[in-house]
């Protein structure tokens, strides 16, 4: 399913790594696919998709998607201005939008009017940040591959700078963190530096929890009042990636689009587990609460909800410190309290 309400997730083979790798700290030509350059001056940041932009001064106005301006907020980069399916002018952005305060931003593109050239070009902007679930394809850019006029036009009013969502979620914070910093973030600062060793400390707890509880099945989902529920292939979502590679029992779907396996809610049986971690996106359709689960015709004789292990999964995972230790500790809580629900 490959819907704004239910978001897009490529499978690609991202390469493991750290969080607490070294930040990077790089100058200088234009938007080309050219990483060596690097001019003695100026702004220069290569992106994930290899792309290298170059700019005369370190961009002060930026333009971004509510999923990169989240983690570009939390490390002290303040967007202008935002876009994309979950930017509602209402200011509620939803669980993508973490720390952003609302009325620090304009919107310049939403559900209906994905993104608004007039708008955006009247921000003045320096620089557009999206996100990227496909790095090595040359168009795929979150909110502005959504028409195929959009990412031409978008290059004419400023450079735009992709950050991989795909991949494993702890080494797409470093690359937020380095491109955060190239735009003056100072990532010693007191609460930088504590947010850091919280979010150190909770990548180290998860495998230790992982390990006490591999016993347990886990199944990541998006079950909502609709006809149909989906099942998340961990291949393609960088947060479920990393929590199976630190251990977690992850229920793996027999198909699969990539992102997710969709059956109806009459095989709510299907993947029995001992706990679920649930979707806590709305948008068409609101994702069920454990309440809801347990009220639910088919759903209320799965062995996780009898037990009333269900979690609640922030698939708009947020590439921050502050993002990623929320995203940890939402896994670590329930799972350490869990105990085997399956017969």
């Amino acid at each position: 399913m490959k819907t704004h309400s239910i978001n897009r997730r490529h499978l690609l083979a991202g390469a493991s790594g750290l969080a607490g790798a070294a930040w990077l700290t790089s100058h200088g030509v234009a938007q080309e696919a050219t990483p060596e350059a690097s001019p003695a001056s100026g702004w220069t940041f290569t992106d994930d998709k290899g792309v290298t932009v170059t700019l005369d001064e370190t961009p002060t106005r930026v333009v971004a998607d509510v999923n990169a301006a989240a983690a570009l907020w939390d490390f002290g980069i303040r967007p202008v201005a935002v876009f994309g399916w979950n930017a509602n002018e209402t200011g509620d952005f939803g669980p993508a939008g973490g720390n952003i305060d609302p009325s620090q931003v304009e919107v310049v593109g939403n559900t209906t009017e994905p993104f608004l050239a007039e708008d955006v070009l009247a921000t003045d902007p320096d620089l557009l940040v999206t996100l990227t679930w496909d790095p090595e394809n040359p168009t795929e850019y979150w909110s502005l591959d959504t028409d195929p006029g959009i990412l031409p036009l978008a290059l004419e009013i400023a450079p735009v700078v992709a950050i991989s969502a795909a991949g494993f979620s702890d080494v797409n914070t470093v690359r937020m963190a380095e491109l955060a910093e190239s735009l003056g973030a100072d990532l010693s600062t007191p609460e930088l530096a504590a947010a850091n060793e919280e979010y150190q400390a909770a990548l180290e707890r998860l495998p230790e929890v992982a390990a006490a509880k591999a016993d347990l099945t886990v199944m990541f989902t998006y079950i909502s009042d609709g006809e149909e529920w989906y099942i998340v292939d961990p291949a393609g979502w960088a947060d479920v990636s990393l929590y199976q590679r630190l251990g977690v029992n992850v229920i793996v779907p027999e198909e699969s689009d990539g992102w997710w396996q969709t059956m109806s809610t009459e095989e709510a049986l299907r993947y029995p587990a001992d706990v679920i971690f649930n979707s806590s996106r709305g948008g068409g359709t609101l994702t069920l609460n454990l309440e809801q689960l347990q009220a639910h015709p088919t759903f209320g004789h799965h062995p996780a909800v009898i037990a009333g292990q269900v979690g609640e999964w922030n698939q708009d995972f947020i590439m921050s410190f502050q993002g990623m230790t929320d995203a940890l500790n939402s896994i670590i809580t329930p799972l350490s309290e869990a105990t085997k629900a399956i017969e």
